[in-house]
This record gives C-alpha cells, sequence and structure tokens, in this order.
C-alpha cells in the first residue's frame, strides 16, 4: 500500500465519513520540487517541533531511524501496539529500539528471489556461491532480468545487488557494527566479472520467455497478496521455488513495510492514534488484502485469511501482465508453509541505502569499461571506507 495509494485514499475519506471529533488531511508530494527537496524541508520542519502529525515511511529523510529516535522526534507506540491483539511479530519489530516501539506498521509485502525447482537447493545451502554455481550449471546465460528501463550496464550492479553488494539488510564486503570496509580482494573482483558477464543485455524485455526457455535463470519481485503466488507458480511452469536472496547463512527474504510514525511535537495525538486504530481494525486489515495491496499485519487474521484462501478462490478476476494469464486458484498448503518461513526468515528493506549509491557511483564506469575491476574495488573500498568512517 503505497503513501498515497488508491486504497489510502479511499480509507481517509472514509474514515472521515465516520468520525465526529478528527479529520485526516492526505498532504501530498509536490510534483514542483525533487523528492530531496520534499524531504528536506520535512527533515526541517519536524526538526523544529512542527510538520505533520503522522508521517509516513516514504516520507522520511534516509533510511536509519535511530537519528529519528533519539532525537525525540517520533512518539513511542508501545502501549498502543500492545493493545491492537497479536501483530507480527518480525513486522512489529521493525520499530523496536531497545524494549521500545516507534512505528506504526498497517500492511507488509515480502521480496524473494524466484527461480525453478531444477535450480533450487535447500534454503540453508543458499549462499553466494552456491547461487553463482547453481546458475553456471544450469546453462542460462543471463543471472537475472534486470528491472525494467534499466540500460544493460546498469543491468550489471542489479547482479551485484542481488548476489549481496549494496543489498540493505545482506551487506557483503561492509561490516557496518565495525566500521570496516573490505572490497579491495579477489573476492569481490571474481562477483564483479561474474555480474558483467551475466548481466541482463536486454533490461527493456519482461524476459517472461527467456525465462521459459532457461536462458534467464532467476527472477525476483514481490509477494504481496495471494495472487502474487498464481503468477510466479504460472511463469516457472508450476514449480517456482521461492528460495530467497542468497546471504552467508542461507537465502533470506526482503520485508518491506508500511509504517506510520506520529510527530511527538503533535498537538493531536489522540486523533492520530485514533485513525490508526481505524486502520489497524478488522475491516480495513481484511480490505488490504482483499484488494491485493499487502498482508494484514494481525497474525490471527493472517492466519484466519490463509485458511480461508486455501478452501474458497478469494479474488476471481483473471490477471493479465507479461504475457501470461492468471487463473485464480486456492492456495496450497506449500505456499502456505514458504509465507510464514519468508515471514520468519526476514531482512528489513528500506528504499534509501548510502551505501547503494556509493556501489552505484563507483561501479558503474567498470561496466562502461572505462576503469577496471581493480581500480574500482581500491576507490569503492576507499570512499565506503571514508563514509564507515565519517559515521562514528
Amino acid at each position: 500500500m503505497s503513501v498515497a495509494g488508491i486504497t489510502l485514499k479511499e480509507m481517509i475519506v472514509e474514515y472521515n465519513k465516520q468520525s465526529e471529533r478528527y479529520e485526516v488531511v492526505l498532504t501530498e508530494f509536490d510534483d514542483s520540487l525533487s523528492m530531496d527537496e520534499q524531504l528536506n524541508r520535512i527533515q526541517l520542519e519536524i526538526s523544529s517541533g512542527k510538520g505533520p502529525d503522522i508521517l509516513a515511511e516514504a516520507a522520511l529523510q534516509g533510511a536509519n531511524k535511530t537519528s529519528y529516535v533519539k532525537s525525540g522526534v517520533f512518539m513511542d507506540v508501545t502501549d498502543f501496539l500492545a493493545s491492537q491483539g497479536n501483530l507480527c511479530k518480525s513486522v512489529v519489530d521493525y520499530n523496536r529500539f531497545g524494549d521500545r516501539l516507534y512505528g506504526v506498521p498497517v500492511s507488509f509485502d515480502l521480496n524473494t528471489m524466484v527461480t525453478s525447482k531444477r535450480i533450487a537447493t535447500d534454503r540453508e545451502k543458499w549462499t553466494k556461491e552456491h547461487c553463482m554455481q547453481a546458475m553456471e550449471e544450469s546453462g542460462a546465460s543471463v543471472f537475472c532480468g534486470a528491472s525494467y528501463g534499466w540500460t544493460k550496464e546498469e543491468a550489471g550492479i542489479y547482479v551485484l545487488n542481488l548476489l549481496g553488494v549494496g543489498m540493505d539488510g545482506i551487506q557483503l564486503f561492509v561490516d557496518e557494527e565495525k566500521g570496516i570496509s573490505s572490497f579491495e580482494q579477489p573476492e569481490f573482483i571474481e562477483l564483479l566479472e561474474f555480474s558483467k558477464n551475466h548481466a541482463d543485455p536486454n533490461p527493456m524485455d519482461s524476459g517472461t520467455e527467456k525465462i521459459a526457455s532457461g536462458e534467464i535463470a532467476y527472477s525476483t519481485g514481490s509477494v504481496g497478496s495471494f495472487r502474487s503466488f498464481w503468477y510466479w507458480s504460472e511463469l516457472f511452469g508450476g514449480e517456482p521455488s521461492y528460495i530467497g536472496y542468497p546471504g552467508p547463512e542461507g537465502g533470506q527474504y526482503k520485508l518491506i513495510i508500511d509504517n506510520f510514525y506520529i510527530n511527538a511535537s503533535s498537538l493531536h495525538k489522540e486523533g492520530a492514534l485514533d485513525f490508526l486504530q481505524y486502520l489497524l481494525s478488522e475491516e480495513q486489515q481484511r480490505r488490504i488484502v482483499e484488494e491485493s495491496v499487502g498482508f494484514t499485519v494481525n497474525q490471527d487474521l493472517l492466519k484466519e485469511l490463509w485458511a480461508e484462501a486455501k478452501e474458497t478462490i478469494l479474488q476471481e478476476q483473471v490477471m493479465e501482465t507479461g504475457g501470461l494469464r492468471i487463473e485464480p486458484r486456492l492456495m496450497t498448503e506449500e505456499e502456505e508453509n514458504i509465507f510464514w518461513e519468508m515471514l520468519e526468515r526476514p531482512v528489513y528493506y528500506n528504499w534509501s541505502n548510502d551505501i547503494y549509491d556509493i556501489v552505484w557511483d563507483e561501479v558503474l564506469p567498470y561496466y562502461y569499461g572505462k576503469k577496471s575491476a581493480e581500480e574500482v574495488a581500491k576507490t569503492l573500498d576507499s570512499r565506503i571506507q571514508l563514509y564507515l568512517d565519517e559515521r562514528k
């Protein structure tokens, strides 16, 4: 559910109609300003004790919420969330700092790497090395179809990202806790060369036929609704494996959460909590799932909906996408099992990532043939080490 998606806008209108005490006014981004300009403006407002009463995740500057918590910008919502029943622990814990909670999740998506069962292995074995080897042995020439609109050079960075370079939550060659960068080594050089040799040469192509033919080994994307499983099953001929992104300890899954934060300086905290209570009501949480804009954060309701989805086709509309015709069907026990496994093994994903931005700047010249792999490793290592030193 996006910050100002259709479903959220409708919820706001309906909330305002039924509320006798409060009215929610949605402030959307100004198209005449850049994203950075708008985020900077919001940052200045809330830092000076002003700004909106409720802040959506995408309205915040930077992925790291620690600075907001330490500066007292966010209202503590620990007691509020404790009163909301049995919420999904891994989703709630995204907003945990120490023993306190500072954000209210209203929906979530999971994101994973998907491949055919003939290529996949046990999740525990799904490391970077195994993933690369499995791709080579599969006979595929392309690691993964890049995001639509990327150039063939940028597609190399996409491969690096999927294998753990610059990926938020799985950072190979960077120990952020200890403040150490270690890109200048043969393992990274090998990874750079692999990413260039197996990048998507035509990101403008959806790649559906190439996946079916075995030319592309992996695909990535969101599992944000029951129908997501229908899509991946159709794409991989009924034999998909939701293997996750390769990590040092096996496959891991991105957890993308729609969070709202209450401005600690707000004069309308009760109204803000009342609106968030409305979004977390069973009626609205069911609606989020039924309209395929995410999964409910209510654990008990989520289990109930999975049980219903295995007995009743909840969404009967045929979907056509990427050249595939997706027929509605009942969910399977296997799909429910992998869903809970994904939810129990998340890495928290933020749309903003400073290390990724540095990787993009320093690695791109390699794919254009302007720098050697060794030169890139040296400059990248130096720049990220400087970044880590400045954060101490």
